[in-house]
């Protein structure tokens, strides 16, 4: 009798122990995606920023106003640019136009303040860039003819 006493024990508390840690578990999935907006990087001023086909990826989507260090990394196959443009306009919804006489491009002098860019970068190439931000919504693009309209582009905003 006492043995199944001390399983009737052991296996609630194993149990519990399986639960909560499963449970732990689950806690830090669904919260990931409001650690990716305060990052330890985002807190510092600073953000991690990967360039590929066809996507623009920062580890941060929001951070506080001030200076902000930009690590830009292209990871793509071809050449990219990272540009930040201070704008009303979600990211977008620029409209294709032409720009600096090549096509494909959206006019940047429109669509918004462009507050800093890398210029081009090769493959492989890893930029920083810091900028002095103000609280507003921000647009980070890539503007070499065909790369917006493929998608290269994100919303960012500075609190």
């Amino acid at each position: 009798m006492r043995l199944l006493g001390r399983w009737t024990v052991v296996i609630p508390i194993g149990m519990l122990l399986i639960a909560t840690g499963c449970s732990g578990s689950g806690a830090s999935t669904s919260s990931s995606a409001p650690a990716v907006a305060s990052s330890p990087a985002a807190a510092a001023g600073g953000v991690d920023v990967t360039l590929e086909q066809w996507a623009i990826t920062p580890s941060a989507t929001t951070v506080a106003a001030g200076s902000v260090t930009f690590t830009v990394t292209n990871a793509g196959t071809i050449p990219h640019e990272f540009v930040v443009l201070q704008t009303d306009t979600p990211a977008g919804k620029f409209p294709i136009t032409s720009f600096e006489g090549e096509s494909q491009r959206f006019d940047e002098d429109t669509a918004g303040t462009n507050v800093g860019e890398t210029g081009d970068m090769d493959a492989a190439a890893t930029a920083t860039l810091t900028i002095d931000l103000a609280p507003g919504h921000y647009a980070f693009v890539c503007n070499l003819p065909a790369h917006y309209g493929q998608g290269m582009h994100t919303d960012f905003t500075v609190t």
